[in-house]
């Protein structure tokens, strides 16, 4: 398995570059922009396992972008190496490689492809997610996201987007899944446009490999709302339905489990801008692949402010509160957290950035009886090379 895991990034990068090459006599532009940073951090409980350690991070990364009119490719490439001054078991490198590819066929038709492999590990994914914490364990996520745009007139717009992925965990013992769907999206412009009905249909199946078993579930959804442009500084996008999931659960020993559940799902978002600050309000519920063999409830009430103080500083605030809880099929996880953070960002030059930041994060495991409290600091430094021809 470890092989076709390396060899997959490989081939995707080596696919998209291909795909640039052969459209470089129409490519009108060409970006390409390395960059490096370091971060040094201080956490009083270390990925929320009660240790305190100081945290060092190298992350070269680079950026990658070709296109005229008609197509656009980009690439984006990323390496993260954590090394920790006590606890040497928490040390870790995570990877990404992406590609995404767009072709507007006419003034009506727009096609979309992106692919992407990370290399990452749960204890960070499932925290920034929802606030869990897991076991570190490393795994490498595969997916591929073809789509369209089709523009039925001047006031209605279809989008239909599929999904495809793949997870596997280095180690044996954990859960595998597999994934796919596809959501179809409707938009109509009322008025002068400033208005747009949305409705949405989606269908999206998980199967995962349990050490004990299988779980297979389906995802039906019908969401319906608006999106209406205010003012030039100020936007709103409301959408609410419903989910049904349908589930199926074997076990190796024992009689399986069938069960249907119909919830509410949807989402708010806020946006209010102009030249110097920003603020951003957001709420969804959704269901989402975990590590516990089985879909996961994730609700999310989310705020950032950001402001620029000087034309070289920049101040942002983060909220997030997050409530994440499965059915019970597998087994039953209830999880609140709640975190805040305030960041400073400063532009030493064009292409050098200093930044720093603090955030406060509680989270309360509900049904295992347990509190998790953290506080971690951070400052890095970031130099980009960018490149044009």
């Amino acid at each position: 398995m470890k092989p076709l895991i390396m060899r997959f990034p490989v081939r995707l990068l080596i696919g998209a570059l291909a795909v640039c090459l052969a459209a470089s006599e129409a490519m009108c532009e060409t970006r390409f922009t390395p960059s490096v940073g370091v971060r040094t951090a201080y956490d009083d409980n270390t990925l929320g396992k009660g240790e305190s350690d100081a945290e060092l991070a190298l992350s070269p990364s680079f950026t990658f972008e070709c296109g005229s009119e008609l197509t656009r490719l980009a690439l984006q490439g990323r390496l993260d190496a954590l090394q920790y001054l006590e606890y040497d078991e928490y040390n870790r490198e995570n990877a990404q490689l992406g590609a995404d590819l767009s072709h507007a066929v006419s003034e009506r038709l727009t096609l979309r492809l992106g692919a992407k492999w990370v290399r990452d590990h749960t204890v960070e994914s499932e925290f920034d997610e929802s606030g869990i914490t897991t076991e570190n364990v490393a795994r490498n996520f595969y997916t591929a996201s073809p789509g369209l745009t089709l523009r039925l007139s001047e006031r209605d717009e279809v989008s239909v987007d599929g999904s495809a992925g793949l997870m596997r965990y280095e180690r044996s013992g954990y859960t595998d899944y597999d994934m796919g769907g596809l959501t179809t999206t409707w938009s109509h412009a009322l008025g002068d446009g400033l208005w747009r009905i949305i409705g949405q249909a989606g269908a999206q199946a998980y199967r995962f490999d349990r050490t004990d078993g299988e779980t297979e579930q389906l995802v039906l959804s019908a969401l319906a709302g608006f999106a209406w442009k205010a003012s030039e500084t100020l936007e709103f996008q409301v959408l609410g339905g419903v989910s049904q999931t349908d589930s199926d659960v074997n076990f190796d020993r024992g009689p399986g489990i069938s069960d249907s559940q119909l919830t509410f799902s949807g989402s708010i978002s806020g946006t209010w801008t102009d030249e110097i600050w920003r603020l951003t309000l957001s709420a969804d519920r959704s269901e989402s692949p975990s590590t516990y063999g089985e879909l996961i409830t994730r609700d999310r009430l989310r705020a950032s402010f950001g402001r620029n103080l000087t034309e070289r500083l920049y101040l942002g605030v983060q909220l997030a509160w997050y409530m994440s809880k499965t059915a019970g099929l597998v087994r039953d996880e209830n999880t609140q957290t709640y975190s805040i953070g305030p960041t400073l960002r400063y532009r030493l030059t064009e292409d050098i950035t200093l930044d720093g930041g603090y955030q406060y994060t509680h989270e309360d495991d509900i049904e295992a009886g347990q509190i998790n409290d953290r506080n971690r600091m951070y400052f890095g430094v970031s130099v980009a090379w960018p490149n044009f021809w």
